[in-house]
């Protein structure tokens, strides 16, 4: 097969690519999950109507009954609960959306526009020529294109052979759960500090309830928690507890575990470029990862256009957008990690407010 570019990662980031590219140039989307499953990740801003308008997708969007998250409740910086309606929000009030849903809608956006799915495949080999771009899967087939776009997500290091570079800031982890919710349920989103970290609940669409803590990975209440499960956690954290309300016990997952580290990466090189967490991978406090992988998605797409027209200046400034994406974040986060002062001598607290915020790693 020939296309003119190949995206490996059919996520919110590799869809929103293929879709903005589809119209105008041959392309294949490449996954090693089909159909996409349930994962962690499911808030979206009110901005992400511009977006997904933008991408074709919003009527399918509509039409999928995603759940509105008009209300943010806080316990930060002090024990007392401060409230963030979407009122005060120019772009509305945001959605906590069904994950798995919402890719296959963007999958099927991107497809009914012109680009080849291809899922579940796995990748088995890169390899750049003088013409291109040689895309082995696994079984031996092969993909001849002119360019490529990593959205493979953070774990991803095809491109590290090609140039790019990875820088690490942190160790964040999650640990979550599901559960059904019974009777009334509160459709606020929570977040709460601790000494060793932050939870994080939303009711989910489907009247289940997601229960989720972000500590270092290596500290210990992240082993701890993997053994008992965070749901038993949260019923002890005073404030939290009352937010959780009734809940199925019968209906407990397993403890997950899932990177939410901040990392940026370099986003473009010769013939190739990177989106959402394999250019820029947000904590998930910021609640802007999907949004992120979207706009990030849709620029690629724009870049690699420009760049099989022939304008190289596309490439650096593709770089250039991720990069100011990249700082803006690291000054929020910075501001709002900032705004939690109450446990000085708390290792989590201190890898965050020190003087020093070097990253953790730098991957060659």
């Amino acid at each position: 097969m020939r296309v003119d570019v190949a995206i490996i990662g059919a996520g919110t980031a590799g869809a929103a690519a293929a879709a903005t590219l589809a119209p105008r140039a041959s392309v294949v989307l490449l996954d090693r999950v089909a159909p996409p499953v349930w994962r962690i990740g499911e808030t979206l801003p009110g901005a992400a109507r511009r977006v997904l308008t933008t991408l074709g997708a919003w009527q399918r969007f509509e039409a999928a009954g995603h759940g509105a998250a008009p209300l943010k409740v806080s316990r930060w910086g002090s024990d007392e609960a401060v409230e963030l309606d979407a009122f005060r929000d120019p772009d509305g009030a945001g959605w906590r959306i069904d994950r798995a849903r919402f890719e296959a809608d963007l999958r099927a956006g991107a497809v009914a526009r012109g680009a080849i799915l291809m899922a579940p495949v796995s990748v088995s080999g890169l390899y750049r020529g003088a013409q291109g771009w040689t895309v082995r899967l696994e079984g031996g087939d092969m993909i001849m294109a002119r360019q490529i776009i990593d959205a493979g997500g953070r774990r991803s290091q095809l491109l590290r052979p090609f140039g790019q570079r990875r820088m690490v800031m942190d160790r964040l982890a999650c640990v979550y759960q599901r559960l059904r919710q019974r009777g009334e349920a509160d459709p606020a989103t929570y977040t709460q500090s601790t000494p060793e970290g932050w939870w994080y609940t939303a009711l989910l669409p489907d009247g289940w309830r997601v229960i989720g803590f972000h500590g270092d990975s290596d500290q210990p209440v992240i082993r701890a928690l993997m053994r008992e499960g965070p749901i038993a956690a949260a019923r002890r954290t005073a404030g939290l507890a009352q937010a959780l309300g009734e809940l199925d016990d019968g209906s407990v997952s397993k403890p997950q575990v899932c990177a939410a580290n901040s990392a940026a990466a370099s986003s473009a090189g010769q013939g190739w470029l990177a989106a959402g967490d394999s250019a820029i991978a947000l904590d998930p406090l910021s609640s802007q990862g999907l949004f992120n992988a979207l706009v990030t998605g849709m620029e690629a797409g724009e870049s690699a256009l420009a760049l099989l027209d022939g304008d190289e200046t596309a490439m650096p400034a593709h770089a250039a957008r991720t990069g100011r994406i990249w700082q803006a974040y690291a000054g929020h986060h910075a501001t709002y990690y900032g705004m939690e002062r109450r446990w000085p001598d708390a290792p989590f607290w201190q890898r965050r407010l020190g003087a020093s915020r070097a990253p953790v790693a730098l991957v060659d």
